[in-house]
């Protein structure tokens, strides 16, 4: 794989290599009987003698306790075993096993290594800032995370993950426009225990954690749980040394389960997280400089803040000609021998050009230093702190109604200081401050009949937010400062406070129309109220606003409606039809880096809500005791895509037009012996923008986006994993070898398929374990390899390459990490 991301054609040979590779092992899999339970990793495998074997998956995607193989929706769950059979340690890894689903930390807007890209089939949201709602709910033990930033997170003390793909609109309602993933921590046990684990591995990896139960009385129990980890950064940065994409972080939680009756339960749980960290792992991919010396009219769409920052840094090949009146000056840097003396300027608008060279005084393309060297010399770094508590009440009024209630609370701090450009000069630096908080209220009612299961309910959330975001940008003349050591170049604030609050009501119920046919009807209604309060101006005249400081709010509503026939072939198989709807609310944009005209505001200042409308075919089987295999097909069409412009260099939302998303999911789980397991999965996405809107913003430069045809970001049209995995013992202590294989087709990272940015090439990974248990299972040893072929890729991007800071950055995943751990239970 080329380290700098040239797009080039793959080879016959290794396509057919990566694909079929991956396809044989499935098929060989599946005509060994390879019809397994559906979810990659929908297995538990009891520990019992260390044996495999299929078990009944507990979920709860329709906000009950059911089997897997009976609910009529496409959903991935793996339980706290298969997460660390299949070494997962963190949110960010679940997309490996999961088809469909992308789930990456290192948003660069945000500069922050807790921040999350979620995008499950082709719907997600990239920008991480609060006046923006994720395409993807994110929900642990029943509470929704209402931000992008703090998704990313460890895999501590984990009972269970699942992923609902598509739509989940009627009972989990807010921002599950693509799906949702829910988390289930580990409940406290009525006997006093626990567990210790301490790891080491490649660049100074040490991680310690630990879990304890302490029963406090008869009917009251609690758990509490610490972790740390630190490992040093795989980025580095030739300015100073400092490594980039480490880890630093610190969670505690505790729980109290209180159940004085069989009808009735109270559980309590508090958790902390810190994290202190360098800064992002990203690097320079590219600079679009205007590089025709004699070029004055169509260098419009070349960035020239470079140019700017090259004259003023003494690049003899290097012209800038600030905005103004056409026929302005074009101006070189002092003692250049570069003859400017032809050039006349036309418009307005600022135009520059920089040579292509080795002259350290110049910005332009020499400053890529390949995948793992950031040549920024700008501040930056990386922190958080995530606290929150929930209550959960649960009372059963009788054997057929129970009323439950989840109360929460939760406050979240981060910065994220972040040198855009990846470059010894001041293009674009952003340092990013948000602090805030969140309250959720839901309460449900549940019947459980013979013939009819039904849940009702009602949700209240309210967020406020405040961000805190100044940026460097080198657009100014000589004599201009942004800070100590900088010219030619001014500080703006993109200061907003985000106050949002929503509310929805909703139902649906089950209904067995027959022994084998059952249908099933939920609607919700939605309505939400989004507030921003913009502080925005150039720190040399404080005073000025852009845009008036004041509340800005604006009301969306939407009702969603589901539906789905589920009709049981066998006592082992069952086969379904849906049909499922789901929006994400619309906002206000925040990001502005001038005075706004009545004429701007009319054009973008709002952006609308965005529809998904999804129909599903798929179906569920055991085949036999040893075998399960699940799969859907599916066809959704969406709707006025939130999408980001650069409105000069500012990234606008706007409604972007429709594209239609076709695509397939298939899962397995195969136990040939109960010394063995063959788990995996192939995700197939077919997606398109059919409709792409031309935005103007009368008098400014917009930026090109997405055009009809391209493929949505973060949507590879062939995903696809699979585990193989065996136990045997050596005198009384079991020995678990595995190998993971995880193979993805390109990717794109903006809707605009930038290649600069994307994932070009296909990539293969693969993961090596063996976990060493002692005879009495009180203790085990896993040692591995992460991506064991060292696979070089991109896993995030962000360009600006069409507008005039003309950068672009991208962040690759960790190289290959070697790792072993002890744990030990008690």
């Amino acid at each position: 794989m080329n380290p700098t991301q040239t797009k080039k054609a793959r080879s016959p040979g290794a396509v057919l290599f990566s694909r079929k590779g991956l396809a044989v092992a499935v098929t060989i899999a599946l005509h060994g009987g390879l019809t397994s339970p559906g979810a990659s990793a929908q297995t538990d495998d009891t520990q019992s003698q260390g044996k495999y074997k299929l078990e009944t998956i507990e979920v709860t995607a329709r906000k009950v306790t059911e089997n897997l193989q009976e609910v009529p929706i496409s959903v991935t769950s793996f339980n706290g075993d298969a997460l660390e059979r299949r070494q997962i340690s963190g949110t960010d890894d679940i997309g490996k096993i999961t088809p469909n689903l992308q789930f990456t930390n290192n948003a660069p807007l945000a500069g922050n290594n807790n921040s999350s890209v979620v995008f499950i089939r082709g719907v997600g949201q990239i920008s991480s800032r609060a006046n923006t709602d994720p395409g993807v709910g994110l929900y642990i033990d029943d509470v929704y995370m209402g931000q992008s930033v703090g998704g990313t997170m460890e895999m501590r003390d984990i009972e269970s993950v699942q992923v609902l793909r598509g739509p989940q609109g009627t009972l989990f309602g807010r921002n599950t426009i693509g799906g949702a993933v829910i988390i289930n921590t580990q409940q406290p046990g009525d006997e006093f225990g626990g567990k210790v684990k301490a790891g080491i591995g490649s660049d100074s990896l040490m991680e310690l954690s630990g879990a304890v139960d302490i029963p406090l009385a008869d009917d009251l129990f609690s758990r509490f749980t610490l972790g740390t980890k630190k490992q040093d950064g795989y980025v580095t940065r030739a300015y100073d040394g400092l490594d980039l994409g480490d880890t630093n972080n610190t969670t505690a939680t505790a729980k109290f389960l209180y159940e004085p009756a069989g009808n009735f339960t109270a559980k309590l749980n508090f958790d902390y997280t810190e994290a202190d960290e360098n800064g992002s792992p990203l690097v320079f991919a590219g600079y679009n400089n205007n590089n025709d010396v004699i070029e004055t009219g169509t260098a419009a769409n070349a960035g020239w803040f470079a140019a700017n920052q090259s004259v003023a840094a003494g690049c003899s090949d290097a012209w800038v000609a600030l905005p103004g009146p056409p026929g302005r000056p074009v101006t070189t840097a002092e003692g250049s021998a570069l003859d400017v003396s032809g050039l006349v300027t036309v418009g307005g608008g600022p135009r520059g050009y920089v040579g292509e060279n080795t002259d350290s005084a110049c910005a332009n393309n020499q400053w890529n230093s390949g995948p793992f060297t950031s040549n920024g010399t700008a501040e930056v770094g990386s922190e958080l702190k995530n606290w929150g508590t929930s209550l959960h009440l649960e009372y059963a009024i009788n054997s057929d109604l129970q009323l439950k209630s989840v109360t929460a609370y939760r406050d979240l701090a981060w910065t994220g200081k972040r040198d855009a450009d990846n470059t010894p000069f001041t293009i674009l630096h952003t340092d990013f401050d948000s602090s805030g908080d969140q309250f959720s209220q839901e309460l449900q009612l549940t019947y459980t009949g013979d013939d009819l299961s039904a849940i009702v309910g009602a949700f209240y959330y309210t967020e406020k937010v405040t961000d805190i975001l100044t940026v460097q940008v080198g657009d100014r003349g000589d004599g201009f400062t942004c800070g100590e050591g900088t010219n030619r170049c001014h500080l703006d604030s993109d200061n907003n406070i985000t106050d949002n609050e929503a509310m929805a009501y909703f139902a649906q119920a089950t209904y067995d129309l027959t022994d084998k046919l059952a249908g099933t009807f939920g609607i919700r209604y939605t309505s939400e109220t989004k507030g921003s309060i913009p502080d925005q101006f150039d720190y040399a005249d404080p005073d000025t606003k852009y845009l008036e400081k004041k509340l800005y709010e604006h009301d969306f509503s939407a009702t969603t409606v589901a539906a789905n026939l589920s009709y049981t072939v066998s006592k082992d198989t069952m086969v379904y039809t849906s049909y499922s709807e789901g929006f994400k609310g619309g906002g206000w944009n925040s990001t502005f880096n001038f005075a706004l005209e009545q004429s701007d505001l009319d054009a973008g200042h709002l952006f609308d809500q965005e529809e998904v409308k999804t129909y599903e075919l798929g179906f569920k089987s055991d085949i036999t005791s040893e075998f399960r295999l699940n799969g859907a097909v599916f066809s959704s069409d969406y709707s006025n895509l939130q999408f980001s412009y650069r409105v000069f260099i500012a990234p606008w939302l706007f409604n972007a037009g429709k594209a239609s998303i076709d695509g397939a999911e298939l899962e397995f789980t195969w136990i040939p012996h109960d010394n063995w397991i063959i788990e995996g999965g192939l995700g197939y996405l077919d997606t398109s923008i059919d409709e792409a809107v031309q935005i103007e913003v009368p008098g400014r430069p917009v930026s090109a986006g997405p055009a009809e045809g391209n493929q949505l970001p973060f949507a590879p049209e062939l995903q696809g994993n699979i585990g193989i995995g065996y136990y045997g013992e050596i005198d009384g202590y079991g020995i678990q070898p595995r190998i993971d294989i995880s193979y993805s087709d390109p990717v794109y990272f903006d809707a605009a398929n930038t290649e600069a940015i994307a994932q070009n090439d296909a990539y293969t990974l693969v993961d090596i374990s063996v976990v060493i248990e002692s005879p009495d299972m009180d203790w085990k040893v896993a040692l591995g390899i992460n991506n064991a072929t060292d696979e070089i890729y991109r896993v995030s991007g962000n360009s600006s390459l069409g507008s005039g800071s003309g950068y672009a950055e991208a962040a690759y995943a960790r190289p290959r990490m070697v790792f072993a751990n002890l744990s030990y239970e008690f």
